[in-house]
């Protein structure tokens, strides 16, 4: 995406890739922080508190448990729950788009467009 992410994470992982000089990158409460190759930094732990910024596009892959997020700009993105009701998990989080209802995560991968609302 182009643009900003602010967010928490209670456990689990943040990567960040593709964001240069000029860019906002600030993440604390990070147990662990690795680079892996020249654009990308792994961060691990528990309570991290992040905030990625940059007018050119970046990519950002969060994974675990307790997330909070607000992004603001333009860009693909994916999301995925771990819901299994087979396994007794019926609502693991809920998301919005564009001031849209909630609606439970996805239980399969699914891709949309991050955009600004249609006007009117």
């Amino acid at each position: 995406m182009k643009g900003s992410i602010i967010g928490r994470l209670g456990k689990g992982r943040l990567v960040v890739t593709g964001t240069r000089d000029g860019a906002t990158i600030i993440v604390r409460g990070a147990e662990s922080s690795r680079s892996v190759g020249e654009k990308t930094t792994v961060y691990t732990g528990t309570n991290i508190r992040f905030r990625v910024a940059d007018d050119r596009r970046f990519t950002l892959k969060i994974g675990g448990k307790g997330l909070n997020f607000s992004a603001v700009g333009r860009g693909d993105a994916t999301i995925d729950g771990w819901g299994d009701p087979g396994g007794g998990i019926f609502f693991d989080g809920s998301y919005s788009l564009n001031d849209e209802p909630y609606h439970s995560l996805p239980d399969e991968r699914t891709r949309f467009q991050l955009a600004a609302p249609p006007t009117g």
